[in-house]
This record gives structure tokens, C-alpha cells and sequence, in this order.
């Protein structure tokens, strides 16, 4: 599985401070490295393909995308967890 950013999450992650962005960043990369990604996320209540990972007090939200046997997860939106479900 590979995470990719979408255009919302990248400013999302930009207007974190630089530590923030490194510990998400290394985080995504950890996940990104085992065998199973998803086994460190929640499934959000009411949908079938969006995830959450936690990061300390921050989330990253992810929508699950399979291309023939390939999974794609994209990162929709990263912020705090009291912001970053409103609005999904």
C-alpha cells in the first residue's frame, strides 16, 4: 500500500509547525512500511472505504482506493482531532 496526498491535505500539512510535519511525516512512512497500514487505523463510522490514524493529539484522515490489486490510500485531510472531522 502507498499513502498519497491530495492538494487538501498538502496545505493541511504545510501549515503545521516543521516538528508537527516531521512527526506526521515520519509516522505516514512507518505505516507506510509494514504489511498492513490499515491495521493502525480506525474505519470511520458510515463509510466503507475512509480511515483514521492517529498521530498524538492530530488525524489523518484517508480514503482507501484499490486499482486492480494494487491499494492506493489517499490522505484526504490532517488536523487536529477536534477540527478534522467536520466537514468530511
Amino acid at each position: 500500500m502507498k499513502f498519497e496526498f491530495s492538494r487538501n491535505a498538502e496545505n493541511d500539512l504545510v501549515s503545521l509547525q516543521e516538528s508537527l510535519q516531521k512527526r506526521i511525516l515520519n509516522k505516514l512512512e512507518f505505516f507506510e512500511k509494514s504489511n498492513n497500514p490499515l491495521t493502525f487505523a480506525k474505519q470511520l463510522k458510515g463509510t466503507l472505504n475512509r480511515f483514521s490514524f492517529r498521530v498524538g493529539d492530530y488525524r489523518i484522515i484517508v480514503a482507501k482506493q484499490e486499482k486492480g490489486t494494487y491499494v492506493i490510500l489517499v490522505i484526504l485531510k490532517i488536523g487536529h482531532r477536534r477540527e478534522v472531522y467536520d466537514k468530511l
